[in-house]
């Protein structure tokens, strides 16, 4: 044990460094004393010279195996290191007598005993030290055991002697907890005239009042003391105190010896302070370097890897022996300037140290960002001896960069270039098209319809439909061109370099053609159009705004003439635009100012030309315009959301009128109101109706409500769901311009309707066109099958009215039996008919 616990301080304190026990086994095979070491398994590993001596038994003949009992003893048995391997130290009485055993295992065991020495042929009288060694993870991986022949200990005492006077490391004897004796090293490291200075003294008074540990130096000498006694042997460090009162650390060992038969205390220790502060500063560094969250690498001065700690591990996939010995230049992702590394080297010749980026390549393949620090390390001759680098992965702060950069210079939802971008690059574009005498288009595109999928589907679907868009769009397009994102459902594309006009319009072609295709969102079939108006350079502008400002004209211009085309700025349309704004800030307040009004069309039954029901049709009677026609003011109603107040006036407003009409005794069947998409989808809606109804007492059947084909085929199931409710509350329904949408007769046999209206687009040239008449007539036959009116819109002629009424039209509608009138209008000349007498 004298030998061991020295060792396994030390192998704990370098664990990594000799975690295969070679150190162990260098020292031991160099101790005088016999000593040998078990592993884990209880083989011998270590059996050096003196145990050889000893014992003798060679070392050939017991390492790797477990007979080392047999230079002990006649039959097998355990020796003390075996005890201590198998953990049977409550065992030890049962085989030594005279043992010393802490309750610490760490501290060791120490016994004595009679060995036969079958070998020797004789007997020795053996004390016996084993000691554990454990690596950092505190587990135990060999047994060093150190054996000590005390057969003549009768002349132990006069030896003794000797030793204590020659030996080169202080030494005490201590009796009664006072030092009784000294030699001349003790008195030379303690730097005092003599030993009798300090002589009968308590080791405390030798000794800063408080050890590190911080126990008081008297109470923690009393202890160690009692557990030298104790255990017959006991190592630890201690702090003393010198004549000139500087500290100092040493390693002391008390043993317990007998003088004459008294118990007394041989006390040798050993300045340590040196090695411990060389410890500390080791222990610091290498905690440093291991636990430093930058990673690191050392070279020598010839730049081959001779370390490198766990975050370079870490950050590179390789591992220490993957680079020991290798250039750097390994972990290169041959990506960084050649001009990065020549200014790196003539840094570090000039001023030995380096920092800047580098590209490197992990294990894994992938290429890195890292920020490197670099430092050349002399000696104190000023010679060369390592290189120091630490290294910083930078990915992320590389990609924050990106990302930042991106955010701003790009739309957040569809990664195409925003309102920024958009102003530099066509900037730089139309420069140069100046330069080089080519023209350069603007294309404004707007999305049909955007807002109703939005508003009926939600967010979600219309930002996945934006991103589809945008990625059409990206592809209809040359890398060259330009292609952003200003807001909502407005899109930009910059066509540069164009030899002429052609070239636009085959690119606008081509993205009406794509972005009309059907869009698949969240198993759904959308659809959405573009509008698009086009201003070209030099032609419509010669900056940005102005093309800007000319495209987005003449895409409102596109939206007047049905959507889903294009057009190119011309300057009539600026006016256009111009009236458009001002039609927009008056519609807002129309309703509040009264300026709405009905007009009334009849709808007479075809058989005997008497008036059925009448349509409502709104008009708006500007303050300063006059009646401003219901094509012109009724889309923009429906963009600005105006539309559902407006319908809901035109409602009730339509069903008070057919209340008074009733009241005064005429008898019409029932008014028609048309129901916009926007009031389709309104929650609102079905009570709004019943409340007109319960408020002007309508009868079942009175009112009729309209709705375009278009409008019940956007989103069938919720359509036919609407519809149902409001035919439950006694309102007739009927489908508008029939034949002119996107038609589903499987929906439309679905959809609860009582009346179809024959567009009059069919009506108006079905005389001279046989497709339009052939059209007409299969829709009467449709509706006699589905037990459904008809109502053939725009009749003004007599061969028409021939026509539907061959074809068993229900109902006519048309400037043949009256225009749309003012209800007081009408009403007189109802009453002038009924105050004429018919001919008979």
């Amino acid at each position: 044990m004298v030998a061991a616990i020295p060792l396994r301080k030390r192998l704990r304190g370098k664990a990594s460094q000799y975690s295969d026990l070679s150190f162990t086994t260098e020292v031991v095979q160099q101790l005088v004393v016999p000593t040998f070491v078990l592993d884990a398994e209880r083989s011998v590993i270590v059996w050096n010279p003196a145990c050889e001596q000893l014992t003798g038994m060679t070392a050939g003949e017991v390492i790797g195996t477990r007979n080392h009992w047999r230079a002990f003893y006649g039959s097998q048995r355990p020796c003390l290191a075996d005890l201590i391997v198998e953990n049977r130290l409550d065992e030890v009485d049962q085989y030594y007598p005279i043992h010393h055993q802490s309750l610490d295992l760490r501290q060791g065991v120490h016994t004595e005993n009679w060995c036969v020495m079958p070998l020797r042929g004789n007997q020795l009288y053996l004390e016996i030290d084993a000691g554990p060694i454990f690596d950092a993870d505190g587990k135990l991986v060999a047994v060093v055991e150190t054996l000590r022949d005390m057969t003549l200990r009768q002349t132990a005492e006069s030896r003794l002697r000797t030793i204590f006077e020659s030996s080169p490391d202080p030494v005490w004897i201590i009796e009664d907890g006072r030092f009784v004796e000294c030699n001349d090293a003790a008195v030379n490291a303690l730097g005092y005239g003599s030993k009798g200075d300090f002589l009968n003294t308590h080791p405390s008074q030798l000794s800063p009042p408080v050890q590190p540990d911080g126990e008081d130096s008297f109470s923690k000498a009393e202890r160690m003391m009692a557990l030298a006694r104790d255990k017959g042997l006991h190592r630890f460090e201690w702090v003393h105190t010198r004549a000139d009162g500087s500290n100092f650390t040493a390693e002391v060992t008390l043993s317990l010896i007998d003088l004459a038969g008294r118990k007394a205390i041989y006390c040798a220790w050993r300045d340590i302070s040196d090695r411990k502060r060389a410890e500390e500063a080791l222990r610091l560094y290498a905690k440093v370097f291991e636990n430093s969250g930058e990673a690191i690498l050392i070279t020598d001065s010839r730049n081959r890897i001779i370390a490198v700690n766990q975050a370079l591990e870490r950050d590179t996939g390789y591992i220490a022996r993957d680079l020991l010995g290798k250039d750097p230049r390994v972990l290169s992702a041959q990506r960084t300037p050649r001009e990065t590394y020549q200014t790196m080297w003539a840094a570090l010749q000039e001023s030995g140290y380096w920092q800047g980026e580098l590209w490197d390549l992990r294990k894994d393949g992938m290429i890195y960002p890292k920020w490197a620090a670099i430092s050349a390390i002399h000696d104190e001759k000023g010679r060369l001896t390592n290189y120091i680098a630490s290294f910083t992965d930078i990915s992320e702060r590389k990609a924050a960069e990106a990302r930042i950069d991106h955010l701003a210079h790009h739309d957040a939802l569809t990664g195409l270039f925003n309102r920024y971008s958009l102003e530099s690059r066509l900037a730089q574009a139309l420069l140069a098209a100046r330069r080089d005498e080519q023209q350069l288009a603007v294309m404004f595109i707007d999305l049909d319809r955007f807002k109703v999928i939005n508003d009926t589907l939600g967010h979600h679907a219309g930002d996945h439909l934006l991103i589809e868009v945008s990625e059409r769009l990206a592809g209809c397009v040359r890398e060259s061109d330009i292609v952003a994102r200003l807001g909502g459902d407005e899109f930009i594309v910059v066509l540069a370099a164009l030899a002429n006009e052609m070239d636009t319009v085959l690119v606008a072609r081509k993205i009406l053609t794509t972005l009309g295709a059907p869009y698949e969102i969240d198993g759904r079939a959308l659809h959405s159009t573009p509008s698009i108006g086009i201003a070209l350079y030099p032609a419509n502008g010669d900056d940005a705004d102005t093309l800007m400002k000319n495209a987005d004209t003449a895409m409102y211009h596109a939206k007047e003439k049905g959507r889903n085309n294009f057009q190119f700025f011309c300057p009539d349309m600026t006016a256009a635009a111009t009236e458009r704004l001002e039609l927009e800030r008056d519609l807002r307040s129309a309703l509040e100012n009264q300026e709405f009004e009905l007009h009334y069309q009849p709808q007479v039954r075809t058989q005997d030309g008497e008036i059925h029901g009448v349509e409502a049709l709104i008009r708006w009677r500007h303050r300063e315009r006059g009646l401003v026609p219901p094509l012109k003011f009724i889309p923009i109603a429906e963009e600005t959301g105006v539309i559902e107040a407006i319908g809901a006036w035109v409602l009730r407003e339509a069903c008070r009128q057919m209340a008074a009409w009733r009241k005064e005794g005429f008898t019409l069947q029932h008014v028609a109101v048309n129901l916009s998409a926007h009031q389709l989808r309104s929650p609102e809606l079905l009570s709004q109706v019943r409340d007109a109804i319960a408020d002007f007492g309508l009868a079942p059947g009175a009112l009729e409500l309209e709705i375009t084909e278009s409008v019940a085929m956007e989103d069938p199931e919720r359509a036919i769901g609407q519809l149902q409710a409001l035919r439950e509350s006694g309102v007739e329904l009927a489908i508008d311009d029939f034949g002119t949408g996107y038609s589903s007769l499987a929906y439309l046999k679905m959809l609860p309707i009582h009346t179809l209206k024959l567009d009059r687009a069919f009506v108006r040239d079905i005389e001279t066109d046989e497709n339009d008449a052939a059209i007409s007539a299969a829709t009467l036959a449709l509706a006699r099958n589905l037990g459904l009116r008809v109502v053939a819109e725009g009749v003004e002629t007599e061969a028409q009215r021939r026509f539907l009424a061959e074809h068993a039209c229900d109902l006519l509608q048309g400037y043949l039996f009256g225009r749309p009138e003012p209800a007081a209008e009408l009403t007189a000349r109802w009453h002038k008919a009924a105050a004429t007498p018919r001919r008979q």
